[in-house]
């Protein structure tokens, strides 16, 4: 329940409650000195407090409440505009393109819309119109989406719409070749070429002191995927005890081989195991890693930074973040290029060097030569080259 009491000119508010015995009171003061005006407020307040919508004994205050009611009242009719711009203002670590990519697409749909649009009479099938427009690329559909969305993210947080319109509004798929996410090996230099420039700067700079700070599993890892068309997974769950570095003595073009197995903490996607043969260019990588770690018998061929020990593993997420970091800072690579690209790029080159497609598919672990129609990219004499000998 909850009783006035006047002092000193101006009105309180006292609630009460009885828990387990117990009686527990708290007053406030509701900055009124008309007895009407405070009696409003007390029928106002007690009916919330009975109904469970106000706990003045945590945290709850009429001032809160006065400034919760003034900021309804501010953004009860808040424009597309006002809302634009308050968004922008908020965001000031923000960098100036940034800014201006959110202005641009705020811009476009006020010209659809009109700047004295309240958002709080925005439809969604207003954002639908403006997003997906026939003559807008899939890209440019997702580009416009993802912008507005974050501006009604943004106004949801800050209780400026009671329904957020994008909610349900989903992206547009965008068609994506194989081609589109490969690396070629000139393309893979310049990766390793801005992994380099990044870590030189760092390290003047003084941000890298340490060696685990530097990456240094980077070149020979991403090589080994490049080469060996290995996923993620198999990559990071690799043991030094299934990579033999010897090869046959008697045969100058064996230079060794990596087992992939099924274990407790890996299973490969097609449960199938399998020996991937190491080409040249990459044995003096692994080589040199493997000298480098102080020429282990077992443990991961590429343990975390983080962990205690070589026993200790990275992750497949870790492992594309950081891939698909200097892909972004190198120079003439395309971002659509991905971790799993490798995979598909050393499919590519063995099918493209003429390796016959079932030797192909027991080196990549694929359940089913049909896998390899997936390449649509190969133009018909890379085709021709790969199935040389089959026969």
């Amino acid at each position: 329940m909850a009783s006035l009491k006047k002092r000193k000119g101006t009105y309180y508010i006292r609630f009460s409650e009885t828990i387990d015995g117990e009686r527990r009171q708290k007053a406030f003061s509701l900055e009124v000195t008309e007895e009407r005006e405070a009696k409003k407020l007390q029928y106002e307040y007690e009916d919330k407090f009975q109904r469970g919508e106000i706990d003045p004994f945590h945290g709850w205050s009429p001032q809160q409440e006065k400034r919760k009611r003034n900021w309804e009242k501010r953004v009860r009719h808040m424009s597309l505009a006002e809302a634009g711009q308050q968004f922008l203002d908020e965001r000031s670590q923000a960098n100036e393109q940034t800014k201006n990519n959110y202005r641009r697409h705020f811009d476009m749909l006020e010209d659809q819309l009109g700047s004295t649009m309240p958002v709080r009479e925005i439809l969604e099938k207003d954002i639908r119109e403006f997003c997906f427009r026939s003559d807008l690329a899939k890209a440019t559909q997702a580009s416009y989406l993802r912008h507005i969305k974050a501006l009604f993210n943004w106004m949801e947080e800050k209780d400026i719409i009671k329904e957020n319109v994008t909610k349900n509004i989903k992206p547009p798929k965008i068609p994506q070749k194989i081609s589109q996410k490969m690396i070629s090996r000139e393309e893979l230099n310049r990766v390793f070429e801005a992994f380099d420039k990044f870590y030189k700067e760092q390290e003047e700079k003084g941000h890298v002191t340490k060696p685990h700070q530097k990456r240094l599993w980077f070149k020979p890892m991403i090589n080994m995927m490049y080469y060996c068309g290995m996923r993620a997974s198999e990559a990071v769950n690799l043991k030094w005890r299934h990579v033999n570095l010897e090869g046959d003595p008697e045969d100058p073009d064996d230079h060794g081989r990596i087992g992939i197995y099924n274990t407790n903490s890996n299973t490969t996607k097609s449960a199938l195991e399998r020996v991937i043969p190491i080409r040249e260019p990459l044995k003096p990588w692994l080589v040199q890693w493997h000298k480098d770690q102080g020429e282990p018998k077992d443990g991961y061929v590429f343990p975390s930074s983080t962990g205690l020990n070589r026993f200790h593993g990275m992750t497949a997420g870790s492992l594309s973040r950081s891939f698909k970091k200097f892909v972004r800072l190198a120079e003439n690579v395309p971002n659509t290029i991905t971790l799993h690209g490798l995979r598909h790029s050393c499919t590519t080159d063995l099918l493209r060097k003429g390796v016959p497609i079932h030797i192909v598919q027991k080196i990549m672990g694929h359940s089913s030569i049909d896998v390899i129609q997936i390449y649509e990219h190969l133009d018909e004499s890379d085709l021709k080259n790969a199935v040389k000998g089959i026969d």
